[in-house]
């Protein structure tokens, strides 16, 4: 269960499957529905399972959602303006008793739909079509997309990652007369730093190009293209600087992809809204973002090691989970779960453009980067990506030498 601790200042009503929820104008749609304890709002596209919101950043497919006639919504990106129509979409009945769910139950160990019935004349081709038709994701929008422009862009350095370590170089190279661009695909610029106690850094941006609730899709010769709401833009830049940040955990044991399983970096940017669970919060792992939420969440904190958890329960959400403590297996009741195991740095787009990388045991791959935060000629990078972990402090350190490299080198 969760609940609002902080006053909605400005009230606005959106709609779920024609039912009114409260929501703060400008936070995202997920938010208001989470903070109106509307944790299950997707289904899994083959077995149906319930998908709640657990990365709030666009990492996920647990806040999908139909948003006035547009399928595949990510609610977590979308801020509440007020009216907005959200439908729960691939469900045959409702949000909470999808019929289809039996799948589930009936293939436990999950099913390959394209070998079911394969060489059996007739039923093949019926089982193959009807497999099509239950899965998938929502339907075609209800309305036709139109036209959008596309524009080009040209700046001395892009800046693909709006959080705390790209806002830093940003105020940097605006300090030293650079045009700067900023890439961010979240509501509002600040990143996973909008979880923290403090905030965002206070950061200058003023002077910027800033493409907000935008996503840098790919680099082709140098210039990244960017999609946006209003058009595509390709964006030419003498310099990137990727801050593109981390992926959050997650630990692999049962039901770890029920409602109410969260990362700690999730939980701790609901709470900075004021939306929090009610009861016991099980926090899974260590590290910044698991003492964050500690902190917040106060007593109702259960910290757990990722060697202690066994397994999580429930059916529509999260509801206890298992851990064996000195031998024994005991199970506690719990609202929610955060998962705080180091993230996996997001290191795919520097990659595509040329940057090198290297293998960080337990946590994937990152960024390569000398002690300036240089990947490549013109390429550099900073932060999470680069497999450090949240410091403010470190952040603006480093940001101060990569900017002077930057800037020396152009």
């Amino acid at each position: 269960m969760f609940r609002r601790t902080l006053p909605v200042v400005d009230p606005i009503t959106v709609y779920l499957d024609g039912a009114a929820i409260p929501a703060e104008r400008g936070e995202p749609l997920a938010f208001a529905l989470v903070a109106a304890d509307k944790l299950g709002l997707a289904r899994s596209p083959k077995l149906h399972r319930p998908r709640g919101p657990s990365c709030v950043r666009g990492g996920c497919d647990g806040c999908l959602a139909r948003v006035d006639g547009v399928p595949n919504v990510m609610t977590c990106l979308k801020p509440a303006q007020g009216g907005e129509r959200i439908e729960t979409q691939n469900v045959v009945g409702s949000r909470n008793a999808d019929l289809l769910r039996v799948t589930d139950w009936f293939f436990p160990n999950g099913i390959d739909h394209h070998h079911l019935m394969v060489g059996v004349p007739g039923l093949s081709e019926i089982m193959q079509s009807f497999a099509r038709k239950l899965a998938g994701l929502g339907h075609l929008p209800s309305a036709a997309e139109p036209e959008h422009a596309a524009k080009r862009v040209h700046v001395d350095v892009a800046i693909v990652g709006g959080g705390a370590a790209g806002l830093f170089v940003a105020a940097r190279l605006l300090d030293a007369r650079k045009s700067v661009a900023i890439v961010d695909d979240g509501v509002e610029l600040g990143g996973s730093s909008r979880g923290l106690a403090g905030g965002p850094p206070k950061a200058e941006t003023q002077g910027a190009t800033i493409f907000s609730r935008a996503t840098a899709v790919g680099i082709h010769l140098g210039d990244i293209l960017v999609v946006e709401e209003s058009g595509a833009v390709v964006l030419n830049a003498a310099a990137t600087v990727f801050a593109t940040g981390a992926h959050d955990p997650v630990i692999a044991t049962a039901n770890n992809d029920l409602p109410g399983v969260f990362s700690a970096r999730a939980l701790c940017r609901l709470a900075s809204r004021g939306i929090e669970p009610r009861g016991t919060v099980a926090i899974v792992g260590a590290g910044v973002w698991a003492d964050e939420l500690a902190r917040r969440v106060g007593e109702r904190a259960l910290k757990v090691s990722t060697e202690e958890l066994e397994s999580i329960h429930g059916t529509g959400q999260v509801r206890a989970i298992s851990l064996r403590r000195s031998g024994k297996l005991e199970k506690r009741k719990v609202d929610a779960v955060a998962f705080a195991s180091p993230p996996a740095p997001a290191f795919e787009l520097a990659q595509q453009a040329g940057a090198k990388v290297h293998r960080m045991p337990g946590q994937g791959f990152a960024i390569e980067v000398d002690a300036d935060g240089r990947a490549s000629d013109s390429l550099f990078a900073i932060g999470e990506c680069t497999g450090k972990q949240l410091s403010l402090d470190v952040f603006a350190r480093d940001a101060e030498r990569l900017t002077n490299a930057l800037v020396a080198s152009t």
